[in-house]
């Protein structure tokens, strides 16, 4: 079970979460955007780009690390 560390909006504490596999990218802006109670988004055909939510919301920036790796950069 992966364990991820998720940085956003410079918050020095991060989202803690764990899943049964690994998360892409778009899962975890989803856990950030479920965090911080966002408004769903347009049917999936018209579903914003992962930059895009991340820059409509303010959300930026998003860092995450898997299992104390390296953080990444999503965006």
């Amino acid at each position: 079970m992966p364990f991820y560390k998720i940085w956003y909006r410079n918050n020095p504490e991060p989202l803690e979460a764990s899943s049964a596999g690994r998360l892409s990218e778009s899962q975890i802006v989803e856990l950030v955007v479920q965090k911080e109670n966002i408004a769903a988004h347009a049917p999936a055909s018209d579903a914003p780009t992962v930059q895009e939510i991340i820059d409509q919301n303010k959300l930026s920036p998003v860092r995450y690390a898997e299992d104390e790796g390296e953080p990444f950069t999503i965006g």
